[in-house]
């Protein structure tokens, strides 16, 4: 059974405010997008082995809702027949579950907003339905988000043939990149609720995302540290942090800055009209998520350009002096 949750619609983005005539082709295409329409499926008996949903009885793999839409065919089958073979010897049943992850979830962006945000179209009265968590899934901010939200869970035995009677599988809330607003704004509210906020002189107002040894990281680091410290920006690693923890700095923080990646997403707890600098690829015209996150929930977004150095890793070279300059003007 297929229960609609949001019908396809238009989402109009602000642009960067640091827009320029010269760059604003790099995210014209991106200010107006047709959001998908979303809904949940409600299925029955369906057999699941570590990260491969199966219905025997209606020969269907579940692959729209477990892997990102690149996957080959032919390496879907081989997943599936492998993982087949695997779990003869172990089987379980258990009564109900509710499927939201796919291959990206260990991935703390997409975790947080695509994973969670499926979990937002379950209605409450489907609620207290575990998610399931194969067992390589079980990372820490996983486990630590699901706990801190109060959110039932079952992490599933590894290489086990596994019949789950009831299983609600619900659909993106919108293509991985893009925003269903008012799913973002209900995933925001949903983890300040549970938050223990206090709002302290002590916390700074000015966080810079430090990325260390992954992708996109900055190659003269140690120069643009100079020129953070200069302007009153804290240093921060959020991996090192609890989700409350994370959760009380960004609320408390006026500006949220760093490299493009996964903890700019952090920006979901900041009050409205904070600001989000993303130090994105010069001349990129394809990670707009971050602009299109920030515009829903209505956050003042600005881009700065870095250089790429490393193409293995993407780490980036960023002019101290012109980013100095690009600081003066935005912190004003």
């Amino acid at each position: 059974m297929k229960i609609k949750v949001y019908d396809k619609h238009i989402s109009i983005r602000k642009p960067p405010l640091n827009a320029t005539e010269k760059n604003f082709k790099f995210f014209a295409h991106e200010l107006k997008k047709e959001i998908s329409s979303s809904y949940y499926l409600i299925e029955k008996k369906v057999t699941l082995i570590n990260e491969t949903l199966i219905s025997f009885r209606k020969l269907r793999l579940f692959t729209k809702y477990t892997h990102f839409p690149n996957i080959k065919k032919i390496d879907i089958f081989k997943l599936a027949l492998k993982n087949f073979l695997i779990s003869i010897k172990k089987k379980e049943t258990i009564q109900k579950g509710i499927w939201i992850l796919d291959d990206k979830a260990s991935n703390y962006y997409h975790w947080l907003l695509d994973s969670l945000q499926r979990y937002i179209l379950i209605p409450n009265k489907y609620k207290n339905f575990p998610i399931l968590i194969p067992k390589n899934y079980e990372n820490k901010w996983i486990i630590d988000q699901l706990n801190f939200l109060n959110i039932k869970y079952k992490v599933l035995n590894k290489n086990t043939r596994i019949k789950v009677k009831k299983i609600l599988i619900p659909s993106y809330s919108a293509q991985t990149g893009n925003f269903n607003t008012n799913i973002l704004l209900e995933l925001r509210d949903l983890f300040l609720e549970r938050a223990n906020i206090k709002h302290t002189k002590n916390m700074s107002s000015r966080i810079w995302v430090d990325r260390v040894n992954v992708r996109r990281g900055i190659s003269n680091r140690d120069e643009i540290l100079k020129v953070l410290k200069k302007y009153k920006f804290e240093i921060l690693q959020f991996e090192n942090y609890s989700i409350d923890e994370v959760i009380n700095i960004v609320c408390n923080a006026n500006v949220l800055a760093g490299p493009h990646g996964s903890g700019l997403a952090n920006m979901l707890f900041m009050s409205k009209n904070s600001k989000v600098i993303d130090i994105r690829e010069k001349n990129d015209d394809f990670r707009n998520a971050l602009m299109s996150m920030a515009s829903g929930l209505d956050l003042d977004y600005y881009c700065l350009n870095s250089t790429v150095l490393n193409k293995e890793n993407e780490s980036v070279y960023l002019d101290p002096r012109s980013f100095e300059n690009d600081l003066e003007e935005i912190l004003k």
